[in-house]
């Protein structure tokens, strides 16, 4: 039997309100919200992450599932209410995972439609509500895709290399500068400082040993790039040339996919997603640059929403092929109350 006391109106068919279960599936974290296909957000939930590839399948869809059971029960809902499910996921990079997942998710809820996909996906909805455009995904790592017109997609994944990979590469390549600033190849920079105090080291010479000998100090220097960014904002030689370097490097490798896609000349949508690309912050100004000087009809904007609310995105534009402005609207107000805008 359908429970519709948090859906509360039909539609105009008289049939109860399709709802989405929108998925975010990240190594750190896995999300869920449901929403309408009018953009009201009615719950949301988050669980453990995972990345299947390396924890298994099983794993993943019980991170997946407490999360959308949590989200459910919140907005007093079963999976019988949910008409679509889009679920974003860290390590969909290979042709047919997105079918694998699709139907392990078939397994767990159901005869449903299922969309899997990505996390970038989600991300690029986040920010774009056209089906043609692009998305850069930068946290911890990183991803882009493109959409081009003709339905076909490009999810670049391992095809952008580990001196790429977001705020990982960035601490990696800072924390060298520091030793080649301390060899004398490049000038001071307030990045010893930063590692110094981070390390408890009290020499470079004390910080080079812990940076090859203890791995999990290397893992978790990857946690300074907001204090990298805000040093090169200040002005620091050193920092503004290895994110100028990082951003360069990006550039190249996204204007060549969007040259393989056809997708160069397009006026589109470029959406700049994930923890490293701030709203004001010179790196995301230095990657906005170096993109719209070659990609000229490009719209290239910040991430609005969190990638859960673009797998919901995602999820209204199958069910009813266009964002209106009411929806937008609708989402905005109900993003906003869940924590949801990215501000």
């Amino acid at each position: 039997m359908r429970s519709n006391t948090a859906v509360g109106k039909k539609d105009k068919q008289g049939g109860f309100v399709k709802l989405i279960l929108g998925i975010d599936q990240g190594g750190t974290k896995t999300c869920a919200a449901v929403s309408d296909v009018s953009g009201n957000i009615l719950s949301y939930n988050r669980s453990a992450g995972a990345y299947f590839p390396k924890t298994g399948i099983e794993e993943a869809m019980h991170c997946m599932m407490d999360a959308a059971e949590n989200a459910l029960n919140t907005a007093k809902l079963t999976l019988d209410d949910i008409d679509s499910v889009v679920a974003g996921v860290t390590g969909i990079d290979w042709n047919g995972d997105d079918k694998m997942i699709a139907d392990e998710l078939k397994k767990h809820i159901g005869n449903k439609k299922i969309i899997a996909c990505n996390d970038c996906e989600i991300a690029y909805y986040g920010g774009a509500t056209s089906r043609t455009g692009a998305v850069i995904c930068t946290g911890t790592g990183i991803n882009a895709a493109m959409f081009s017109p003709d339905g076909k997609k490009f999810v670049m994944g391992d095809y952008l290399k580990s001196s790429l990979q977001g705020a990982t590469a960035i601490s990696s390549r800072t924390i060298e500068a520091v030793f080649e600033s301390e060899l004398g190849a490049l000038p001071e920079t307030k990045l010893t400082d930063l590692y110094l105090d981070f390390s408890d080291e009290t020499s470079v010479d004390g910080l080079l040993k812990k940076y090859m000998c203890d791995e999990d100090f290397s893992n978790n220097i990857l946690s300074l790039c907001p204090q990298i960014k805000k040093i090169a904002d200040e002005g620091d030689e050193v920092a503004l040339t290895v994110l100028d370097s990082f951003a360069e490097e990006l550039t190249v490798c996204f204007v060549a996919a969007m040259k393989k896609m056809n997708m160069l000349e397009l006026n589109c949508d470029i959406v700049l997603a994930g923890s490293v690309f701030g709203r004001t912050d010179g790196l995301t100004a230095m990657v906005t640059e170096k993109i719209r000087n070659q990609a000229k009809n490009a719209n290239i904007v910040n991430a609005v929403f969190e990638p859960v609310v673009g797998a919901c995105i995602l999820g209204i534009l199958k069910n009813t092929g266009k964002i209106n402005d009411e929806a937008v609207e609708n989402l905005a107000v109900s993003a906003k109350k869940f924590g949801l805008l990215k501000l």
